[in-house]
Formats: C-alpha cells, sequence, structure tokens
C-alpha cells in the first residue's frame, strides 16, 4: 500500500467513525480561550459525580469540531495529491449539514463548535447551515462580521464581504481560521489592492503553514509577486511551493501558470529569465522539469520569444531519461526557434526528422506553421503573406512568431 494509501485508508476511517461512533465525553471539554487551536485544546477527565447518581454519559455524536478535524485532514491530504480526499471532503460537508441543522441550540454555545460552522462553510460546506445560525442568532453578536463576511463571499458578493471581514483582526483568531480569513482576504483584493493581498497572504501562511491554506496562498503570492516586478521574492516562494507541495492536487494549475509568468518574464532576457527558472525548479525530479521546459518552450515559440524558446528546449534535450515524444516536442521547438540560424536545407532536413505521429495535434499545426515559414525563406514578403493561417488560431500565432526567423535571415545577408 502506497504513502497515499494509507493516508486515505486513514481518513476514511476517521470518517466512518464520525458517521457511526460516539466520541468519549472527555473530549467535548469545552475551552472558553477563543484563540486557542483546536489540536492544542486540553482534554479534561469528566468527573464521576458521588452518590446513587447515574455516572454522566461516556459518549457523544460528533459535535462540528470533530468534523471540522476530519474535514482540515482530508485538506491535508488535497494537498499531498491525494485527490480521492476532495470527493470524501464533499461527502462529509454534504452529510453533516442537516444534522447541525436539527442540532440542539446549545451545541453552538461553545466556541469550537461556532469557528467549526464558519470553517464548514469556507471549505465548500453549504452555505444554508451558517444562514440557519445567523438567522437564530445562535453563534451571538461577536460572530456577526465574521459569519456575514463568510457568507458574502461564498455568494461572490467580494465587496461586500471585504467590508465585513476586513474589520477583523486575524490575529485575535484561533490560528487555522484567522489563515482562513486571511487567504480569502488576499483572494478578494488580488485584482484591485495586490499589494495589501500579499500582506494577507503572507499572514495566511503564518496562521496556517503546512496544509491546503499554505499551499493556496502560496499559489496566488508567487504569482502576484511576479506581477509586481517582485522577481526574486516571487522565484523564493515558487521554490517553496514546488519544494513543499509538488505533489499537491493542484500542482498542476501551478505549473501551468508559472510557465506563463517565466515565459512573459523572457522580455527581460531570455538568458537570465533561464537562470532563474533552473534555479526555482531544481529539486524537482527530471521528468517534471523537463515537462516544465517543454511547457516554456512552446509558449515562447508560439509568442515570438524565439531565444527562450531555443534554450528552454536545448535544455530538455540534455536530459538522459527523454521519452521519444518528449523529445520529438523538444527537437520542434528547438528547430522552429533556429530557423533563421539553420537555413533552408538544415532547417527542412531536421523538421524532417520529427515524427509527426508522436506529435499533439496542436504541436502538429505548429509543424504545419514551421514547413510553411521554411519555404518562404528567401522567398518575398508578399508569399509568405499568402500562407492560408489565419483560420487556425495557433498556427496562425506560431506563423507571427516564426515569420522572425525569415526578417533575421534576410538581414543577415549581404
Amino acid at each position: 500500500m502506497t504513502s497515499h494509501s494509507r493516508h486515505m485508508a486513514l481518513a476514511v476511517t476517521w470518517l466512518l467513525a464520525a458517521f457511526c461512533a460516539p466520541v468519549r465525553a472527555e473530549e467535548t471539554s469545552d475551552v472558553s480561550a477563543p484563540h486557542a487551536a483546536p489540536a492544542a485544546e486540553p482534554v479534561e477527565a469528566a468527573a464521576q459525580p458521588a452518590g446513587d447518581h447515574p455516572a454522566w454519559p461516556a459518549t457523544r455524536s460528533p459535535m462540528p469540531f470533530d468534523v471540522m478535524r476530519s474535514v482540515q485532514a482530508l485538506q491535508d491530504q488535497v494537498a499531498r495529491g491525494n485527490s480521492a480526499a476532495i470527493r470524501v471532503q464533499a461527502m462529509l460537508l454534504r452529510r453533516f449539514t442537516q444534522s447541525f441543522l436539527q442540532a440542539d441550540p446549545a451545541v453552538w454555545q461553545d466556541a469550537r463548535n461556532k469557528r467549526a460552522a464558519v470553517l464548514f462553510t469556507l471549505s465548500g460546506g453549504p452555505p444554508e447551515l451558517l444562514e440557519g445560525l445567523h438567522r437564530e442568532k445562535l453563534l451571538g453578536p461577536d460572530y456577526d462580521a465574521l459569519v456575514e463576511g463568510s457568507l458574502l463571499y461564498v455568494r461572490n458578493d467580494l465587496e461586500g464581504a471585504y467590508k465585513q471581514l476586513a474589520t477583523i483582526d486575524t490575529l485575535q483568531l484561533e490560528p487555522v481560521l484567522g489563515g482562513q480569513i486571511s487567504l480569502v482576504l488576499g483572494q478578494i483584493q488580488q485584482f484591485t489592492k495586490p499589494v495589501e493581498a500579499l500582506q494577507h497572504l503572507d499572514r495566511a501562511r503564518l496562521l496556517a503553514p503546512g496544509g491546503l491554506i499554505e499551499e493556496a496562498a502560496l499559489r496566488l503570492q508567487a504569482l502576484l509577486s511576479d506581477e509586481q516586478g517582485r522577481h526574486a521574492e516571487a522565484d523564493r516562494l515558487a521554490r517553496r511551493y514546488f519544494d513543499r507541495y509538488a505533489d499537491s492536487t493542484y500542482a498542476a494549475n501551478f505549473e501551468a501558470r508559472f510557465a506563463a509568468i517565466m515565459t512573459d518574464r523572457v522580455r527581460e532576457g531570455a538568458q537570465a529569465a533561464m537562470v532563474a527558472m533552473s534555479d526555482v525548479v531544481a529539486g524537482l525530479p527530471d521528468a517534471r522539469q523537463d515537462r516544465l521546459f517543454l511547457s516554456v518552450a512552446r509558449r515562447s515559440l508560439v509568442e515570438g520569444d524565439l531565444d527562450f524558446a531555443r534554450l528552454a528546449s536545448e535544455r530538455v534535450l540534455l536530459s538522459e531519461n527523454l521519452s521519444g515524444p518528449d523529445r520529438n516536442r523538444a527537437q520542434l521547438y528547438q528547430t522552429g526557434a533556429s530557423l533563421a540560424a539553420l537555413g533552408p536545407d538544415e532547417g527542412g532536413r531536421r523538421l524532417t526528422a520529427i515524427d509527426r505521429a508522436q506529435l499533439h495535434p496542436e504541436d502538429a499545426l505548429l509543424l504545419d506553421a514551421a514547413y510553411r515559414i521554411l519555404d518562404g525563406i528567401g522567398a518575398p514578403d508578399a508569399a509568405v503573406a499568402e500562407a492560408d493561417v489565419t483560420d487556425v488560431p495557433v498556427l496562425a500565432r506560431a506563423a507571427q512568431a516564426l515569420s522572425a526567423a525569415n526578417g533575421e535571415l534576410e538581414s543577415a545577408r549581404p
């Protein structure tokens, strides 16, 4: 059994226990301090009453904070690459919505359960739970801004959510809840006030390290930092993401966006971008590095950044264990970016050596574009313009990028 399988079996066992098994009474003791982390809350043994009175119950049904601990355990699994945990989490949230709505009002006097209700909603649980508790005033006025802001957020009223949640000092909340609210604030402000968003994301990582909150904060923070021109900071955050969450269920999303920001940065110098990217991904397995460099090579080729397309594809071709299809792709990108230097004969020979059958359909279109541009090298500009490629968007972009090769070759002639 793999490590992921063992962890998933443990999470499912925990879930089944929450569904079926009673919980010992000594685990229910309330902690009045509102800022203590759930995992650190003390456990007090239930005292046995004297005399002939019956003993206090030794078991109880799952409480909201019990369920949220299970949800958080599943979220940790998602951050470590267990995609099945997403489905189990959704099942858990659906299963307990009605149970919580029908719970004794006294349940919601426990501060841990109040916090759990907010986290329940922000974790994807149906908003009906928090709406019902708020309508019945079961959480108390101290929770109004937190509850109203959370409900506005899940309804996608971001401006209204920010007005409510910005009034809360997240450092005074229990750490996981504070981290979650900080993440929400960062997500809300990423487009309108990115510098403030970065501060919220910093706080989210500070308050809730090691799980899905930090994973999501790192993904967004690296991209925002780069957009603000903080390239060194963005590289540091991206490196931390790959070091800690390379196996995350959402890692592929980050890889695609990371490739995009590195391609954008090429405009400041292909060699410098190549050095920075190599440093960021150095801790990844070779196959993952190859995948990322192939991605930026293709994007750079299509967008006309030929130097970086060539450097990135040449980097991949140095890999010792490169698969046939990946080698084919790298040769296509390298050749396409080098047509000006290669000339018609050598360029044609290299294009012919590429196995079209191993190419993705989109890459086959790039190969067609390369052949068309190669045919046009040395021909009048009008002949190149007559190539009918505009009906296929990727082919049109590729033709535009590769046409630069013709211009460079013409300008280099005596």
